[in-house]
């Protein structure tokens, strides 16, 4: 074992505390007083079990961690001299909770039994401490921060079904993307290391897009945003796991809804949709033949974005399908705007957003285009593209002549005069501004 990997480990140590408290057996390692590195490493592991457990308690509500956090004060209480509570602690930690399997229990007495050792003088032999050599004390500090200091609290099936509960019984609370992300970070993410997320990435990934019950489909949106969430956190680790095991990240269900959750997904990471089987491009491609909402997200089946966006004007001028509207969601027409302001197309999105509410083809659409696709993004226009759309307002009647256009246009001239100032003439659009 090289001495670099201690210290590399070291960064890993999933409490604050415990990394603080290790400096001491690392420094002691270093320095070769390997006697003090053994003798301070273990309290150091018996604190650690005693902060996962309150952990456990505090944060997950877990009654086998509060039992035993319990039974060990009411030891403590009656007899305060006597350190048998930390034998007996290691061994209900193993029996009674998913913290240590039998090879962590094995390493953790190994320890406690050179502690011993080191601890206690042995009148029988000529040296009366036991010093153990570099290659002992090397091992055991590998074997506590490989097997237990650098873990979190809780694993990664265990503490998935704990979210997943949670914020299902929260949903009133976490309206949107942003609420929910602060929730989960401060009450879960922090206490968490990078490998239990990606772990929690693959779990979650089956309640998305595989398991088909009515829990699942009532929770579909906010298990996205959690998934979603996970990913944005661990983004290289994230595609590394789906690129190895294609087969599981593959196996996603024929239903519309999970279809057009996938869609969502890949749509703004478009290098990943080679990564999945052909038969899930084929469930994407029949998707988009009868969705106009999963068509248009999906950018990346199309040549270009800036392609997709013509191809998407041609849709709503020619009726989907050349039969029915083209009635996409308003959250699907933010979407798409969204990944070409963040791609960089700005010039092209904004050409699109004012082209969709000038050919707007009845009130009813006027009206939803204006309060989803254009309010929301209409600081972003220029002066000349906010000159562009109102030549065009003003020659369409399904925009000026609606009854909400009283409201929404008093909201448009205040949002120019807010922006251009007297640089802007009204008077050129008499149809609009009134």
């Amino acid at each position: 074992m090289k001495d670099y990997s201690i210290e590399y480990l070291t960064e890993k140590i999933n409490s604050k505390k415990t990394k603080m408290y290790f400096k001491e057996v690392s420094s002691s390692y270093f320095n070769s007083n390997y006697r003090a590195a053994i003798v301070t490493l273990y309290p150091i592991v018996i604190n650690d079990i005693l902060q996962k457990l309150e952990a456990l308690d505090e944060i997950f509500s877990d009654p086998v961690a509060k039992d035993i956090l319990d039974k060990i004060k009411s030891f403590q209480i009656r007899n305060p001299n006597n350190p048998e509570w930390e034998r007996d602690i290691i061994k209900q930690v193993k029996e009674r909770t998913n913290l240590i399997d039998n090879v962590d229990y094995a390493h953790i007495e190994a320890l406690k039994n050179d502690r011993h050792l080191c601890a206690h003088s042995v009148i029988s032999k000529e040296e009366k401490l036991y010093i153990p050599n570099k290659e002992t004390v090397a091992c055991h500090i590998r074997n506590m921060l490989e097997s237990f200091l650098v873990k979190p609290p809780i694993l990664s099936k265990k503490i998935l079904s704990t979210i997943i509960l949670d914020i299902a019984s929260k949903e009133s609370l976490l309206i949107d993307k942003e609420s929910l992300e602060k929730y989960v970070i401060s009450k879960y993410l922090n206490n968490l290391n990078s490998s239990t997320e990606i772990r929690m990435f693959r779990d979650l990934w089956k309640f998305v897009y595989k398991i088909d019950n009515e829990n699942c489909d009532y929770n579909r949106l906010i298990n996205f945003r959690t998934l979603y969430l996970l990913y944005k956190r661990n983004k290289s680790e994230c595609i590394i796991q789906i690129e190895n095991e294609k087969e599981y990240f593959s196996n996603i269900r024929n239903d519309e809804s999970i279809i057009n959750f996938f869609i969502r997904f890949i749509a703004e990471n478009e290098f990943l949709y080679s990564k999945f089987r052909e038969d899930v491009h084929l469930l994407v491609s029949k998707h988009i033949e009868i969705n106009p909402s999963g068509k248009t997200v999906s950018w990346f089946l199309s040549y270009s974005y800036t392609s997709h966006l013509e191809t998407v004007k041609s849709l709503i001028l020619n009726n989907f399908n050349n039969v029915h509207p083209y009635e996409a969601t308003s959250n699907a027409y933010q979407r798409l705007i969204k990944i070409g302001y963040a791609k960089g197309y700005k010039n092209e999105v904004n050409d699109f957003i004012v082209w969709k509410y000038i050919n707007s083809k009845s009130y009813t659409e006027a009206d939803q285009t204006f309060e989803y696709v254009l309010l929301p993004f209409l600081d972003n226009l220029t002066k000349e593209e906010v000159k562009k759309m109102c030549i065009g307002i003003n020659k369409n009647a399904q925009t000026y002549d609606r009854k909400l256009a009283i409201i929404d246009h008093v909201k448009l001239k205040n949002i120019i005069l807010n922006r251009f100032k007297d640089q802007f003439d009204f008077s050129k659009y008499k149809n609009i501004f009134k």
